[in-house]
């Protein structure tokens, strides 16, 4: 991909789930016209969740689309009150060994890390889109995991999160461990399975 990419995800109440994809059919059919494409899009199954990988030429082309007049009107349609909704521009940076880490401008907490040869369309957008729409809920998990597993006097904080290609992504806590590094636990999926020594290649500056 090339110009500036840009990551979203949107969740709706149920009875709105059929707004949302009709939203979303319009706004996306407008990104031709401003140059810009459809990488990927994710739909869960009940409606409810998207996800979608855009690719832009420039941020003014960006500007431009979030201003469209037709965006708000389609957007008429969708009690803003029950969505939650984020937004992102990634930004690949070059690392050692062919690893690239695309990293979340807005927020520098999240990243994708990416081995030689691999792409940021290769993500697996769905569980993406549950984590950061949900991260309270699995803060808590990492948390419980932390403290079974290093003892109630740890208190882990400054959270950061990383995907990777495939089922396993990572919460790291920058601070409230024993270890330099910070605490490092590891998901599957949903579940929080593991914590992991952390070596300084490990840490995401």
């Amino acid at each position: 991909m090339t110009g500036v990419t840009l990551v979203a995800f949107v969740r709706v109440p149920p009875d709105q789930a059929q707004q949302l994809a009709s939203y979303e059919n319009v706004v996306l059919g407008l990104l031709p016209t401003h140059g810009a494409l459809v990488e990927r899009r994710w739909q869960s199954v009940d409606g409810c969740t998207e996800a979608h990988l855009l690719s832009f030429p420039s941020r003014e082309a960006i500007d431009a689309f979030d201003a469209d007049p037709r965006r708000a009107a389609a957007r008429a349609g969708i009690d803003g009150s029950g969505v939650r909704a984020l937004r992102f521009v990634v930004e690949p940076e070059e690392g050692p060994q062919g690893i690239v880490l695309w990293r979340f401008r807005t927020d520098g907490r999240i990243g994708i890390l990416l081995k030689r040869g691999q792409d940021i369309a290769d993500v697996d957008l769905r569980l993406t889109a549950d984590v950061l729409l949900s991260q309270d809920r699995y803060l808590a998990a990492a948390e419980r995991l932390a403290r079974t597993t290093l003892g109630d006097d740890v208190e882990p904080s400054d959270p950061e999160f990383t995907f990777y290609v495939g089922r396993e992504w990572v919460l790291r806590f920058a601070e409230g461990g024993r270890d330099p590094f910070g605490i490092f636990v590891v998901f599957d999926d949903r579940d929080a399975v593991r914590l992991e020594d952390l070596e300084p290649g490990d840490v995401l500056e």
